[in-house]
């Protein structure tokens, strides 16, 4: 391999992980989330049966 190629190589995984970041930032998960807002019907209350 020549120097040009490992350099591309090197780029692209810096920016994978760049993109990785931002995409992890944009969209968090939802496991940490918790739950949702009130409002969302998500959780349906069983009593009203």
């Amino acid at each position: 391999m020549d120097t040009l190629t490992i350099q591309y190589i090197i780029i692209a995984i810096v920016f994978i992980v760049a993109v990785y970041f931002v995409v992890k930032r944009l969209f968090p998960s939802k496991g940490k989330a918790g739950g949702c807002n009130k409002g969302c019907g998500c959780a349906v209350d069983q009593s009203k049966k």
